[in-house]
């Protein structure tokens, strides 16, 4: 039998391909069809027609509207499913959340919303359009939609660790001085992320990879099944480490399981070295072909626009994280500190001496951070004058004046008033250990003086 005649007879008794095709071998000028598909059971039609509604919502909400350009305009529609979320769970409205940090009650809210209003959408779909029985153009449109919206948020995310700067701020003075024991585990997983470039490099080409991926015919199921494990480990992260973004991260990884699912069957027989299945075909767009250039055009320039913008914020950000502006910036630890002329001493009573302090004065990034000789610290918010820091505990308290000046070009000298008490410290720069912990192939012995921890 001719190569021809074995894959003809493969497909029709597989009867897998999606869409029909002109020709099946490359090497054969017979024009060769594949059946029609049977229309869709009716049971198959209302499932169709709920991952639509339900999937394209939370696509809309959540996806696009992490985008930078649509945030402000996809609002109303996460606001308004917000508000019929908590009405339903709370039988009251709920403020939104102005900071976008994600995972707050007004983002699950509007996720029961994104549910009530894809249900209610389908089940109004299958009474106004029940006779028909297919929608496999739709289904290709949905495809499309959740890919590009896939591609963009892998490449964003990406850029932010490709260029250092989602967890790049952790090596900022502010964040050096609390103990480990008094992080937080966002904060823990941000520190141990932050610790290591080369590593948020790795991950971060990664989610690029898939999302290049992503965008080519021959290469999006290479793509989606690489950027299953890239969100799947991000998904697995926020969610063991309390990081506010599980509703973004959980979408994302299950659009990548959606538009990769149909393929699966074929992957597994290539992992366990089966007998290979026919390719999977894309089902057929809708639109003309005019309309379908456009929106292929449309997609990839969303991309390359969006990727452009968080590239050059990602370049600035980076050079603003690593560029003090003054000799203030870094830790400092004290020689000596008075409470109203007397040294002072580990009482408890406010105010309590500041053993090590901390300063970060760079672009877009200004705090004052302290710490007590018992190791707790306090973050201020810090504002610089002519010869003077601006403290504050929270924004909308007075600030307070703390004086500095400079004994040689080594010893900071600060001084003020603390819940009435007048205080004086003298700093000296402080090397912090991960100073000297670079990164090597040949590691030191270890001293069998040392005790030992673990």
């Amino acid at each position: 039998m001719s190569n021809a005649s074995d894959i003809r007879t493969v497909l029709r008794d597989a009867n897998v391909l999606d869409m029909p095709s002109s020709t099946l071998d490359s090497n054969s000028t017979e024009r060769q069809h594949v059946p029609i598909q049977e229309p869709w059971t009716r049971l198959g039609t209302i499932g169709f027609r709920s991952l639509f509604t339900i999937g394209g919502s939370v696509l809309v909400v959540f996806v696009y509207g992490n985008f930078v350009a649509l945030n402000g305009l996809l609002q109303p529609f996460r606001s308004g499913l917000a508000q019929v979320g908590s009405i339903l769970m709370r039988r009251r409205g709920v403020a939104m959340d102005t900071t976008n940090s994600g995972g707050t009650l007004s983002d699950w809210c509007a996720l029961v919303g994104c549910l009530v209003f894809g249900i209610a959408a389908a089940a109004l779909w299958s009474v106004l359009d029940r006779r028909n029985t297919d929608y496999r153009s739709w289904g290709r449109a949905l495809f499309e939609i959740a890919r590009i919206g896939l591609v963009v948020e892998l490449i964003a995310y990406g850029l932010a660790k490709a260029i250092p700067i989602q967890m790049g701020y952790m090596t900022q003075p502010a964040h050096q001085l609390p103990l480990v024991g008094d992080l937080g585990l966002k904060d823990t997983l941000w520190s141990f992320m932050g610790a290591s470039d080369v590593y948020s490099i790795a991950t971060g080409l990664a989610e690029i990879t898939a999302g290049v991926l992503l965008l080519w015919k021959r290469t999006w199921l290479a793509g989606g099944m690489l950027a299953i494990v890239a969100m799947a480990q991000v998904f697995l992260l926020n969610l063991c480490y309390d990081v506010p973004v599980k509703i973004l991260s959980g979408a994302l990884l299950a659009t990548a399981i959606a538009i990769t699912a149909p393929c699966w069957p074929n992957v597994m027989r290539v992992l366990t070295n089966s007998t290979p299945l026919p390719p999977r075909q894309l089902w057929s767009a809708p639109g003309t072909r005019s309309v379908r250039a456009g929106a292929s055009s449309l997609g990839f320039v969303t991309v390359v626009a969006h990727s452009a913008l968080i590239a050059v914020i990602a370049v600035i950000a980076v050079i603003d994280i690593h560029s003090p502006r003054s000799a203030l910036d870094g830790e400092w630890e004290a020689t000596s500190f008075t409470v109203d002329g007397v040294p002072a001493a580990m009482t408890g009573r406010e105010p309590r001496p500041w053993a090590n302090v901390a300063i970060t004065d760079r672009p877009d990034y200004l705090s004052f951070v302290t710490q007590s000789p018992s190791g707790a610290t306090t973050v201020w918010a810090l504002e610089l004058k002519e010869q003077a820091l601006l403290i504050r505990q929270r924004l909308s308290d007075s600030p307070t004046t703390i004086r500095y000046r400079w004994e040689g070009d080594r010893t900071l000298i600060l001084t003020g008033t603390i819940a009435t008490h007048e205080i004086e410290g003298h700093f000296q720069p402080r090397v912090m250990e991960r100073a000297n912990s670079p990164f090597r192939l040949v590691q030191p012995g270890i001293d069998p003086d040392q005790p030992k921890t673990s």
